[in-house]
């Protein structure tokens, strides 16, 4: 069964290319099937990669596939794929990810049977393979209560989202804001009036580790945060009590070793 949505994915030459392959054929087993997907080379990527590209893109007509002459990054690619997308509802998918079988239909009926702009779920987190679960992370199920946790930190898992283009179109589209990209996305959309709702279970898998989250540190990284948690501020979406909580609780911990940073982290998932 397939329906007018758009798949909305970036790709650039790191990626593995059998991760890659397995996040393709976890879209094509889908209960619900997308009607378009719309693939953002961030520059050049490797013969390896290309020959994925070729063989699905061969094997579905379906895909439409935009070039980024040099790397821009994943904001300003996934710009350019919603600026291009034929239809008004678009899923994200990251290229190294898997996801439930039904995890399109599930959204996907959510999204037109209710008032909503957004709609995603809760993200299990894993490593090596989908049986080996680091954390399932949890987030709630309405506006109210994600625009609450939306003060402290992003309320969504974003990869695993599904949203209507006009809104986020709205809101100004997706911008190049460092790793905060969704973040910066999501706070624009709630400022605009977006509802926001989360499908409470898991129906999308991150592929992490413990120790690439980890290295997720060091001043370039905080001077982005603190950048991005300014723009909150002045945008009125944070009071200065969010903002000083919020640099206190998560700008500080990036100037942490890498050591200690993992163990924050260990603790954090295994409660």
């Amino acid at each position: 069964m397939t329906a007018d949505f758009s798949v909305l994915m970036s790709v650039y030459y790191k990626e593995n290319p059998e991760w890659f392959r397995a996040s393709l054929d976890s879209i094509f087993s889908q209960t619900l099937l997308p009607s378009e997907i719309i693939l953002v080379k961030d520059g050049g990527v490797t013969v390896e990669l290309e020959e994925v590209i070729a063989e699905y893109s061969n094997r579905y007509p379906i895909f439409k596939i935009l070039e980024n002459k040099e790397n821009m990054g994943l904001g300003l690619s996934l710009q350019r794929g919603v600026l291009a997308s034929s239809n008004e509802i678009i899923a994200r998918m990251d290229a190294d990810d898997v996801m439930s079988v039904d995890r399109f239909e599930k959204q996907y009926k959510c999204l037109i049977t209710n008032n909503y702009d957004l709609v995603s779920s809760w993200s299990l987190l894993f490593e090596n393979s989908i049986e080996d679960v680091l954390a399932i992370k949890k987030r709630p199920m309405f506006h109210n209560d994600i625009v609450k946790l939306a003060k402290r930190r992003s309320p969504v898992c974003h990869a695993g989202s599904m949203f209507k283009r006009n809104s986020v179109l709205k809101a100004g589209n997706y911008q190049g804001a460092g790793l905060y990209e969704d973040y910066h996305l999501w706070v624009r959309m709630i400022l605009k009036g977006s509802i926001f709702y989360n499908i409470q279970e898991p129906l999308y898998y991150v592929r992490t580790s413990i120790a690439q989250i980890g290295r997720r540190g060091g001043w370039k990284y905080a001077k982005n945060e603190l950048k991005v948690f300014l723009f909150f501020y002045r945008s009125g979406f944070y009071s200065l009590y969010d903002l000083i909580v919020n640099i206190m609780l998560h700008t500080s911990v990036r100037l942490l070793p890498v050591t200690i940073r993992k163990n924050i982290l260990k603790l954090i998932w295994r409660n």
